[in-house]
This record gives C-alpha cells, structure tokens and sequence, in this order.
C-alpha cells in the first residue's frame, strides 16, 4: 500500500506542501465550532448561532469562485495572503463585537464576512498538484492523500477548538483562527514547490472562465448532490445519538464517519485502477449510498458506531474521483477557479442537506436523514451517466490509475 504513497511524498518539495496546506486549513475545521459557541454564549440564542454558521458557509461558497478566478489572474502570494490578513482582522472584529455586547445582527454580517474572505488553499493546492505530477497515476495518488489530509482537518479542528475554549474562552478560540490563518497561509505561500510553481504569480495561459467546460459544468450537480447526502448524514449522526440517549455519542459518531473516509481513502488511493475515471465515479455513488443505507435501521450506540465507520468508506473516494475529473476538466488558466466552483457546489449541498435533514427528523423519525441522503446519492449517480464519455480519457489503460480527494 505505501509504495504509491512514497511516490507522491518522495518529489522534493512534496511533503512540505502538504504540510503546510494542512496546517493553513485548519481555520476550516474549526470555524463552524468556535463561531457557534462564541455566538450561542454572547446572543444565548441556538438560532442566531446557528444563522452565523450558516451565513459563513454560504459566504465561503458565494465567493470563492471569485477568490479563484483573481488567484489564476494575479498568481497565489498577491491573493491569499491579503485575504488571509483581512479575515484575521475580521475574526478580531468578532471577538470584540461579542466582548462589546454586540447584537446578534452583528455576529452574522461579521461572519459573514469571515466566510467571504477565506483563502482558497485547498482549490490552489489541488490546482498545483497538476502541475508538480506529470504520470497521470502518481497525480491521482496525490489527490487521495490530498483527501486524507482533508478528512484530519474535520476530525482534529473541533477538538482544538473544544480543548481551547475548556481551558480559556470562546473568544480566545475564535481570534487564534485569524492567527493559524495567517500563519497558515504564509507557511503554506514559502513551501518550495508552491514558491517555484509556473502559476504562483499569475503567468501562463490567458485566462477565461473556468465554466466555459462544459466537462465541470455536468460534474457540478453530481458534486452538489453528494454535498447534500453528506451534510444530511452530518445531521442525522447527532439525532441518532440523542435517540439512544447519549449526546456525548454525536461527536464519537461523527469523528468515526471520518475515520471511515481516512480509511477509504487510503485504501483507494494505494490501488491502479483500471476502469474509465467517470464509470467509477459514478459505481462509487452507488457505494457511498449502500453504505450510508444501514444508518436507516440503527437504534443504538454500537449500532450507529459500526454503521458510521461504514458509511464514511466511500467519501474520500468519491472526492477523490471528482477531483480527478475536474483535473481532466479544466480548462488552462482557470485551474483554481475550477476547484473553487467543486468548493462552492460542496458547500451550498451541505448547507441543503443539513437544512432538509434536519427537517425531515421531525416528520420521518431518526432515520429520515439518512433516506435523504441515500436518495440525494442515488440522483447523483443517475446524473453522473451525463458525463460518462465526455471526460477527457488518458491515452493509455495504464494511465487510468485514478484517486483524488
């Protein structure tokens, strides 16, 4: 299993980049959490905690097509590090707008903001792997790990989050996100390969709208549906824990449906693969939905632990394929514009799926999220068979190995 792993690791540069990508997303899997309780604890109010959060999220993918787009135009070190010092200044702004007594209002437009001005290093990342690997199977690993790398940012934010603000405060946790951001982005902007990429200050192809693939434009639903089956599954795993009467529970659920996906990814990124990318994008829709099914059935803790592991095994896979695909896709001088729109699709679908799963509790009982996001998978797949064919196809079987995030 390692031997694919060594070959993407062992590039120079290779294990710097992804170090530093990660520590600069970390402000990703920890916002959501550190907003939420500074807004809860200032407002005393679940609803306009959860309207920051949302108002973040949907901030986040309003605009980072748009963050995208200036990143192709003017190069990495010109737009993520001016981005990254603004939102730090703007996460000040929270801290002092919940110290000061500010209104609910104002924690949401600040938020907001905050979502508005978040770095795109996880599109630009993805965007240079194509770049730094030239053997269409070495770069397809890269994008599986890239996605393991992912799933510890969601796994190992909120408990940061959770230990600073059990030691200090909510506020100290929401200002130490402007400072990993900055430091973030700046560790990640003077890694070797990204301060040496054809890209990283804007040269290259004359640049055009990333949407003018038709290829990423068809993959777009697909990506939105898989963003809605996920984020109904991320409602549904804390309804089923408080169902079985233990709350504590919601996060175990959660964490180990990560780890499921870590484990999924591994396991698909270690393998050549030998089918056409878009048909086993398209089987591993099928998957994510027969895994996540047996989450529709369970009742109890041991139940939702086991079911939960499963039902992550085909995540990073199918973010993995996505990624690939969109890499095929794209079309020059918009690479990161292409993986902001995959950014911005995730997002608007979880945002959806939390939104309807958390509905359809009331109506259909704990299992209902989990029918949704089974059938947001199933149309997902069912749309999938429109782009079967109009992928660009490597030249050789040999060079069909795919993985990605």
């Amino acid at each position: 299993m390692g031997t694919r792993y060594r070959a993407v690791l062992s590039v120079p540069g290779a294990g710097p980049l992804f170090a530093s990508a990660l520590v600069g997303r970390f402000p990703q899997g920890m916002s959501s959490l550190a907003i939420l309780l500074l807004v809860r604890g200032t407002t005393h109010s679940y609803a306009a905690a959860g309207a920051a959060v949302g108002a973040f999220a949907l901030a986040t993918a309003a605009c980072a097509p748009v963050i995208g787009r200036l990143v192709d135009h003017f190069g990495r070190a010109r737009v993520l590090m001016p981005f990254a010092s603004v939102q730090a200044v703007v996460y000040a702004l929270i801290v002092v707008a919940a110290v000061s007594g500010g209104g609910a209002a104002v924690l949401i437009v600040l938020s907001a903001a905050a979502g508005a001005l978040l770095p795109p290093i996880a599109p630009s990342v993805r965007s240079l792997l194509r770049e730094v690997f030239d053997d269409q199977s070495v770069l397809d690993t890269a994008y599986a790990l890239e996605s393991i790398f992912q799933e510890t940012i969601w796994i190992v934010g909120p408990l940061i989050v959770a230990l600073v603000i059990a030691v200090t405060s909510p506020e100290v946790a929401v200002a130490m996100l402007g400072v990993v951001c900055v430091g973030g982005t700046a560790l990640y902007l003077r890694s070797p390969l990204v301060r040496s990429s054809a890209s990283a200050q804007g040269v290259g192809h004359e640049r055009v709208s990333a949407l003018a693939s038709p290829e990423l434009r068809a993959l777009l639903g697909p990506i939105f549906l898989t963003g809605v089956s996920l984020g109904a599954v991320e409602v549904g795993l804390p309804s089923l824990a408080l169902h079985a009467g233990s709350r504590p529970a919601s996060g175990l659920l959660l964490a180990l449906w990560s780890v499921g996906s870590m484990c999924g990814g591994l396991w698909y990124g270690a393998h050549v693969w030998r089918s056409p990318l878009s048909t086993r994008y398209q089987l591993l829709l099928g998957v994510m939905l027969l895994s996540t099914a047996p989450l529709i059935a369970a009742r109890s803790i041991p139940a939702g632990v086991v079911c939960s592991l499963l039902a992550g095994i085909a995540v990073a896979p199918v973010f993995s394929c996505q990624y690939a695909l969109v890499g095929r896709a794209v079309t020059p001088g918009s690479e990161t514009e292409a993986f902001t729109w995959v950014s911005a699709a995730l997002i608007g679908g979880l945002a959806a799926g939390s939104a309807i799963g958390g509905a359809v509790i009331g109506l259909g009982g704990v299992g209902a999220p989990f029918v949704f996001a089974c059938l947001a998978s199933m149309l997902g797949a069912l749309i999938a068979v429109g782009f079967r064919g109009r992928v660009r196809q490597p030249a050789t079987d040999s060079d069909c190995a795919t993985v990605s995030d």
